[in-house]
């Protein structure tokens, strides 16, 4: 009995292995560019003293201006790690210090200006954003 259930294990997680990556695609409205322009509006609107949207309660706005900094700082940082301490090649190239909410407001213009992208991967349209605003000579 042991050894089947090892088995099947075995066949599940090779059937999982063989999906392609384009078949997974982002949940709409939690990690796609409609969520992501949501969250980063929140953080921008309250940065800039903005009205509050009546229909997020201050913990749901809180916790889109949290997920919008923390995204971008984490693409930002990440692709840093990567160029920096394994070699890979440079996607953006800033040639200055940017604040996570500046980061933000790069994000937010890149997609205003690319609608028809938002289905896509938050983290994908962060970083499309970051190669938009800081290309490399």
């Amino acid at each position: 009995m042991g050894c089947t259930k090892a088995i099947v294990g075995a066949v599940a997680l090779l059937a999982l292995a063989a999906v392609p990556a384009a078949a997974q695609r982002p949940i709409p409205n939690v990690n796609d560019g409609n969520a992501l322009a949501r969250e980063c509006g929140a953080a921008i609107n309250q940065a800039d003293g903005g009205p509050v949207d009546p229909e997020r309660d201050e913990m749901e706005r809180g916790s889109d201006m949290g997920q919008c900094l923390g995204l971008v700082t984490g693409v930002w940082h990440t692709h840093m790690i990567m160029v920096d301490d394994f070699g890979g090649r440079e996607a953006f190239c800033a040639t200055e210090q940017v604040s996570a909410g500046r980061m933000a407001r790069i994000v937010d213009a890149y997609l205003q200006t690319h609608p028809a992208e938002l289905d896509s991967w938050d983290t994908v349209l962060i970083m499309r954003a970051f190669v938009d605003a800081f290309p490399c000579n």
